[in-house]
């Protein structure tokens, strides 16, 4: 990611020339869709983007501070694109949804980098580190949903991974930014290592389709760490620091690369690899383990996406604009129709692909939640493992108790399978 000014330097510079995000995907027909899960937020007809404070707060965020920002954007008269959503102001100033989460990226960074780093205490360190970590994660949801050709969201990303870098400076783990080479690109990766002597076992992170790489600190730092997991993160393909590459049906391009990779890696032991798949990003890990296996020791998928999603048309119909505009952007489309986009995620089916016509080689652990329309028991079974099938169905209520159960299940399972 290119390197950028200070965000204190940058943030209180408005500007009206900047195309709204809303607007950047030319969609032919609309949906006022609901199938979507309490995972990926609440759809209010209210907003254009998903907004999901429950997630946001989970990852770190004050959560009265996060509401307050929503409601800056909620109350501003400004002149918007579309007036039946709140967050479609024009231009980058007040109430604008990039400039407001920016701002409050900005005044964590500020308070950050106010304080006196000579003589820190191991208090002061964590607590630098939970300050930038505020501000990267404000900065990244400014960017979301993250469109490839939307300038002021590309310079929030930008800044988001610079925080987050400044702030593994004061983890109290060791990360190292890794460049991996695939085709004529070097993609650049973070590891996130525990305390731990020697190589250790190494979980592959698949983002889900709304997520930075950076947006995975909470896992590794409360669930993966304490187990002895290192974590690697790696940005879906046209996202972050994988932004060179077009989303295709071999969405695991890049992950197979960096997989063959591995061996020459000294803090990993490659021979125990998990891949860990979020919503979309297990498409991904899911092909790793059926085209994969002899690098691989088992794949977890938190909600699956293998099939339905990209065959079923009327369940892509009602997905919310925000979501079928996000599809659209990751493969590479301007314009986009119901119907052009159900012929182009109809080849990401791993149905329809042929890999689940058959058992993959690896354990497999499933999660799926409760009522959720894009990701349930159905999906789950169509992954079928020659060692071991395990599925939990956690409920959606509360989200943030379920969310913890499903994600300290899953690092049990990790360990029961190396």
């Amino acid at each position: 990611m290119a390197a950028t000014e200070n965000l204190t330097a940058q943030i209180f510079k408005p500007q009206l020339n900047y195309p709204e995000t809303s607007t950047l995907i030319n969609r032919t027909d609309s949906s006022n869709g609901s199938s979507i899960s309490a995972l990926d937020g609440e759809v209010d007809s209210k907003w254009y983007r998903i907004v999901n404070p429950i997630l946001w707060h989970w990852r770190g965020l004050p959560k009265l501070e996060a509401e307050a920002v929503l409601s800056k954007i909620a109350a501003s008269t400004r002149c918007h694109t579309n007036d039946k959503w709140l967050d479609t102001v024009i231009g980058y100033q007040s109430g604008n949804w990039i400039y407001e989460f920016l701002n409050q990226a900005a005044m964590w960074q500020t308070k950050a980098e106010s304080v006196d780093k000579t003589n820190l205490t191991d208090a002061d360190k964590d607590k630098l580190l939970n300050e930038y970590l505020i501000a990267s994660e404000y900065a990244s949801i400014a960017s979301y949903p993250h469109f490839k050709n939307d300038e002021l969201a590309m310079y929030a990303q930008a800044c988001a991974y610079q925080t987050y870098s400044k702030a593994l400076n004061f983890s109290p783990f060791l990360v190292k930014e890794l460049e991996f080479r695939v085709d004529n690109h070097n993609v650049k990766t973070i590891l996130h290592l525990p305390k731990t002597e020697g190589a250790c076992p190494v979980v592959l992170i698949c983002n889900a389709l709304g997520n930075l790489q950076i947006d995975y600190y909470r896992y590794f730092s409360e669930f993966l760490a304490p187990q002895g997991f290192a974590m690697l993160t790696v940005d879906l393909p046209s996202v972050g620091y994988s932004r060179n590459f077009a989303l295709t049906q071999n969405s695991s391009k890049i992950h197979q690369a960096i997989l063959e990779q591995l061996s020459n890696i000294p803090w990993i032991d490659d021979h125990r690899v998990i891949v860990a798949g979020f919503r979309f990003g297990s498409h991904i890990a899911t092909r790793l383990a059926y085209l994969m296996p002899n690098k691989i020791r088992g794949l977890f998928n938190f909600t699956p996406f293998v099939h339905q999603i990209f065959a079923d048309k009327e369940l892509q119909k009602d997905l919310p604009n925000s979501y079928k505009d996000m599809l659209a952007s990751r493969l590479g489309l301007p314009s986009i129709s119901n119907q052009q986009l159900a012929a182009e995620l109809n080849y990401f089916s791993l149905k329809n692909q042929g890999l689940l016509t058959h058992a993959c080689q690896v354990p497999v652990m499933n999660i799926i939640f409760e009522n959720d329309k894009l990701s349930n028991l159905s999906e789950a079974k169509l992954i079928h493992s020659t060692k071991q099938n395990k599925i939990v169905t956690v409920p959606k209520t509360p989200l943030q108790k379920s969310l913890h159960q499903a994600l300290t299940q899953s690092v049990k399972w990790m360990r029961s399978v190396l």
